[in-house]
């Protein structure tokens, strides 16, 4: 059957006003048949709209839509890809997803590999399922840029680590992508024992001739939780490997940027915290173009925190006590931020880094905390009149934690108020207003957004806070 059921619409929207509701079938735009949501984008660029829909009975109407160019319908669709979602087809080593529990809301077990997603979203893709159509699609629709999970140059190694017989034919795939225009960013899970040393070397050369239509590389440690039952051995990087990384490559980045004008190969901010060694300059990061996998997101919170060094030049914060929480990751960097909030008269700040009881001590990062971690580590503490949490933990457009509780259950639990943020501007205009914002009730956000939780830094994006 042709077209696609409507499971929404936006009020107020183009559709909505038009009179389109839920329920109606699309059949056509401006005529034509579409078959996912790329064709739908596509056609519906333009200010005069044209929709052929079918409503109950059977009945056909054409509707007639005037907006801006570029605003989008507010049709919602049961699939984001309108039509069915390309499943992941590999058994990956590293999977976050086989390492959870069992009980979790049903979306934090949906495996994923649409290059439509990749391209709309920036969702990491394996190219494992695209065929000679596919790609001659992703060429003809200028499908750029694609984000591509590449881990190893090697044929064998590739394909061993993914657990897929189509994965070893990556490099032709890239450059066939490279060949026709498409730009592309690529990541690289480092798994101890199988894509490392002489094997990331090699990766990271090949790579590097594919410059400039694959513009960087991200380099991420494995994320390993202690929900491993039934899955190949596997371990995480060691400080000592670390070390090691960044030592190796630092001096290859700055020898790309001589000859290419950019680093090319980016190390995940996690390198530099197991190795204890600082952190690149804002420069290194150029358009942060790998905050997806956890690059520089440790510098972006340091120039956040010089900017309102800099701006705060007379303190007026109201008397009061107050909480942080973060993972250990971002520890050392948000005490920089509470050591000088502790300079200002009548203001306490208790900082609270928490370990990962629900994933195990090997995940740290504060995204990936629980509310029955808040739970148990706030436990008895004193929290002061407000407790902030990075918006990161929370569902994105949702105020609901990984383990299904809402951040309002939380907030009376702990018998305080707590508030999702998303920076440190945002802590201080909390602190600094007479009586608080109204608007920061209970278990809201300071700005009325969440963030997004879901995975590790090598598939999501991830807060510093």
């Amino acid at each position: 059957m042709r077209g696609f059921t409507i499971t929404g619409v936006d009020h107020p929207s183009p559709a909505g006003t038009a009179g389109v509701k839920a329920g109606d079938r699309l059949l056509k735009i401006n005529g034509q048949f579409f078959y996912d949501l790329i064709d739908y984008r596509y056609l519906c660029a333009g200010n005069e709209i044209r929709l052929l829909v079918q409503r109950d009975g059977g009945r056909r109407v054409e509707v007639g839509i005037r907006k801006k160019y570029d605003r989008d319908l507010g049709l919602r669709f049961s699939s984001p890809t309108i039509a069915p979602m390309r499943k992941c087809r590999n058994r990956c080593l590293f999977c976050f997803i086989d390492q959870q529990p069992p009980g979790m809301r049903p979306s934090l077990y949906e495996k994923d590999d649409d290059y439509r997603l990749s391209f709309f979203n920036g969702n990491y893709i394996t190219l494992t399922n695209i065929g000679p159509l596919d790609m001659r699609r992703i060429v003809r629709r200028g499908l750029s840029p694609l984000y591509i999970s590449i881990h190893a140059a090697d044929g064998e190694v590739r394909r061993r680590i993914m657990g897929n017989r189509a994965a070893g034919k990556i490099v032709a795939q890239l450059r066939e992508l490279a060949r026709h225009g498409i730009e592309m960013h690529g990541q690289v899970v480092i798994c101890p024992g199988y894509n490392d040393g002489a094997v990331l070397e090699r990766t990271v050369n090949i790579l590097s001739t594919l410059y400039p239509s694959l513009k960087t590389v991200a380099l991420v440690p494995v994320g390993l939780t202690m929900y491993r039952q039934g899955l190949p051995p596997l371990r995480s990087v060691t400080p000592e490997e670390a070390s090691a990384i960044v030592n190796k490559y630092t001096p290859l980045q700055l020898h790309f940027q001589e000859k290419m004008g950019t680093p090319f190969i980016y190390l995940a901010d996690e390198f530099y915290i197991l190795a204890g060694m600082p952190f690149p300059p804002h420069e290194h990061y150029g358009m942060y173009q790998q905050l997806e996998n956890g690059v520089g997101l440790a510098r972006l919170f340091m120039n956040e925190l010089d900017r309102w060094r800099n701006n705060t030049t007379t303190p007026n914060a109201r008397a009061m006590q107050f909480s942080i929480v973060t993972g250990r990751a971002a520890g050392p960097l948000l005490r920089k931020f509470c050591d000088e909030l502790a300079k200002i008269k009548g203001l306490k700040v208790h900082l609270h880094i928490l370990p990962s009881l629900f994933w195990g001590d090997k995940v740290n990062v504060a995204g990936l905390l629980t509310a029955g971690d808040l739970r148990e580590g706030l436990r008895s503490k004193h929290l002061g009149e407000i407790v902030f949490i990075p918006a990161v933990m929370l569902k994105d457009g949702e105020n609901l934690f990984l383990d299904n509780v809402t951040l309002e259950r939380l907030s009376s639990d702990l018998k305080v108020k707590v508030a999702a943020v998303n920076g440190l501007e945002e802590i201080w205009n909390y602190i600094t207003a007479k009586n608080g914002p109204a608007r920061a009730g209970r278990g809201e956000s300071i700005d009325g957004t969440t963030g997004s939780n879901s995975r590790p830094a090598q598939c999501r994006k991830v807060n510093v806070l």
